[in-house]
């Protein structure tokens, strides 16, 4: 990984958390999905719970790289569209 790729995702993690948390509708949707993963946890054998995991990790995973790719797009999107109204300075 590129060092501008580190720091875009530290910015990008740290800054999306902070919106997140002060969110109420993702707070909301947070509080459900924790309640029915507690659910569906206690209504299966245990011996499914492991594979429930791995399945929750992946989504994670593919939401979270969804949420990247979008926000980088945007940001791409943002410096294009000054760049275009010339209030951005290239070089």
């Amino acid at each position: 990984m590129h060092i501008l790729d580190e720091i875009a995702d530290c910015v990008i993690s740290g800054r999306l958390q902070e919106v997140f948390l002060s969110d109420p509708e993702y707070l909301e949707l947070s509080s459900r999905q924790e309640k029915a993963s507690e659910e569906c946890y206690g209504s299966v054998p245990k011996e499914y719970h492991e594979k429930i995991e791995e399945l929750t990790d992946c989504q994670n995973e593919c939401s979270g790289r969804l949420i990247e790719m979008a926000y980088l797009q945007g940001m791409i999107d943002s410096a294009k569209l000054l760049r275009e109204l010339r209030l951005l300075k290239t070089d």
